[in-house]
């Protein structure tokens, strides 16, 4: 390559976003099935806001969807580029992200089972199924109350956690809000769960925040610039509103 067109080549490069020459295809750990936030044909909230978020440098989102504890293993062997839905608290050795989301997780019972749930405490007794790694997510707290519970249990399969209450097999469901309100509408539609099924919501829990983690820092830095830039400019906020205007005109 002779002097003047390396000048050109540099031009160019100089020219394009921040980071953009090394853009390439990132495999990108999502839960499996978990709607609103990730559905089995690749969208959803947080696939949206991730695959968004890293567009502006040139990044390409190949989602891989598996279970909580498999993804955790796939990171730690650096079969992939990153995982999202992820805490700190993980154990995992990566680079994290901002705060980039939210769950909102609840107490559910039946309102026939009449439950006054004011406290953690008050699990100890019940029959009561949690989302994966619920028990390490939901705090210290939580975390000791369900250890000595031998009816507790931790399930990655939300709509079946779902399903058990409707039905009353279980006292207790702890999930989020969204995920619960979503696969009970769905079930109902299904004829696998009445409408009439009167439920109650406990707020036992504060929001739980969430981050991506990325094997490489640059990307995870990239990532934070542009999520502040969603932020700022309307689009994360969209992408949220997205989903509600779809899938939560829901009949009480």
């Amino acid at each position: 390559m002779n002097i003047r067109l390396l000048r050109v080549f540099l031009l160019i490069c100089l020219a394009l976003p921040w980071g953009l020459t090394h853009a390439r295809e990132l495999k990108i750990i999502f839960s499996q099935y978990t709607p609103p936030y990730v559905f089995e044909k690749g969208d959803g909230i947080v696939v949206d806001i991730v695959r968004e978020a890293l567009k502006a440098s040139g990044h390409k989102v190949a989602p891989v969807y598996v279970p909580i504890g498999r993804g955790f293993e796939l990171f730690a062997e650096q079969r992939v580029d990153g995982t999202a839905i992820i805490r700190e608290n993980s154990g995992l050795k990566a680079n994290y992200s901002d705060d980039f989301m939210q769950y909102h997780n609840r107490a559910f019972s039946l309102k026939s089972r009449q439950f006054k749930l004011g406290k953690l405490a008050d699990l100890k007794d019940k029959t009561v199924v949690a989302f994966q790694n619920a028990s390490k997510y939901l705090g210290e707290d939580f975390g000791r109350v369900v250890a000595v519970n031998p009816d507790y249990k931790e399930m990655a399969n939300q709509e079946t956690q779902t399903l058990m209450l409707l039905l009353g097999r279980i006292d207790v469901a702890v999930m989020d809000e969204s995920i619960f309100r979503f696969y009970r509408e769905k079930l109902i539609a299904e004829g696998k769960a009445p409408r009439a099924t009167e439920y109650e919501v406990f707020q036992l829990f504060p929001p739980t925040p969430y981050k991506t983690a990325f094997i490489d820092a640059s990307i995870r830095d990239a990532f934070n610039r542009e999520l502040a830039a969603m932020r700022r400019d309307g689009r994360y906020e969209a992408i949220y509103r997205k989903y509600i205007d779809e899938y939560f005109t829901v009949k009480q």
